[in-house]
């Protein structure tokens, strides 16, 4: 009963961590989290995980207290949708902050396998993951096919406790975060958060045409207009070929926030991404546009 009336709760909070945070239809959200909620994932009877394609690890499932599953299909860029500074950038959190009380299961359904091997190395990431090439924990599931709800935390059981892609969503990550080490849900804090506002002087970046070989930097830049200090706490991008550095301290009242983008495709091709700053400012989450044509 206990475990049951947790799974709620922490789906309940789900809930608005995600429809505050997404324009999407809030209707379709809600069938995904009451359809996901306490649903057993099935594995496939044979998998391995391996580092940069060649040395195969063995990977601890059933030695850990929660699992945070993802699944990466095949449609569209891959490259864009695996996000692999950012999940090495969690993956650091967790270790550090949950000491082994939780493990990353990334599960890599690529077109070719030969693809996957150069991103994982541009990336210098030498986390395990299982290249899925029958797509057999998918074929088993039946996943969300809305690339934010293929993301799942689940308990030593594998019952999905949560689900949402931390990655791509700060406040879910905050929530995976607190399930795991136990806090509780409820921040009163949040509700005593100092609000400012901020203008920008652009919300979309045309890159125009250029090489695709080539990178390209472009500037986005948010004026504190209110009374109160300007806190971004992340900026999240759509595709990995696009990263962001930003301000890690307060911005002042009337001074500017300077986001810097800087962006590198894989394959030449028109692209239009985006970016979302999670912010202090009343209007947050602001989203800002990065469009152009590599040649």
């Amino acid at each position: 009963m206990f475990v049951q009336k947790s799974i709620k709760i922490f789906f309940l909070f789900l809930s608005f961590c995600i429809v505050s945070c997404m324009d999407r239809d809030e209707k379709r959200i809600m069938e995904l989290i009451s359809e996901w909620e306490g649903k057993s994932i099935r594995f496939p009877s044979n998998f391995y995980f391996t580092r940069s394609i060649s040395d195969t690890v063995r990977w601890p499932l059933n030695s850990v207290q929660y699992k945070i599953l993802s699944y990466v299909d095949s449609v569209g860029c891959m490259s864009c949708k695996l996000q692999l500074s950012s999940w090495k950038n969690f993956i650091g959190q967790l270790d550090s902050i949950c000491q082994d009380k939780a493990a990353v299961l990334l599960f890599l359904h690529p077109k070719k396998v030969k693809d996957i091997r150069p991103i994982l190395i541009s990336n210098d990431f030498d986390y395990p993951v299982c290249i899925d090439v029958n797509d057999s924990l998918n074929k088993l599931n039946h996943f969300p096919t809305e690339m934010e709800f293929q993301t799942f935390l689940l308990d030593k059981n594998n019952k999905v406790v949560a689900m949402g892609n931390p990655v791509l969503n700060p406040k879910v990550k905050e929530l995976y975060l607190k399930i795991i080490q136990g806090k509780p849900l409820q921040d009163d804090s949040k509700d005593k958060q100092v609000v400012t506002t901020v203008t920008l002087e652009a919300t979309a970046l045309s890159m125009g045409d250029f090489s695709w070989q080539e990178e390209w930097q472009g500037t986005f830049r948010l004026k504190n207009t209110g009374e109160k200090p300007l806190v971004i706490q992340d900026v999240i991008t759509s595709c990995g070929c696009l990263t962001v550095d930003y301000p890690q301290e307060p911005v002042m009242p009337g001074k500017e926030a300077v986001i810097d983008v800087t962006y590198k495709a894989d394959s030449p091709g028109y692209f239009n991404k985006l970016v979302t700053v999670y912010c202090n400012a009343g209007d947050s989450p602001i989203r800002l546009w990065v469009k152009g044509k590599a040649e």
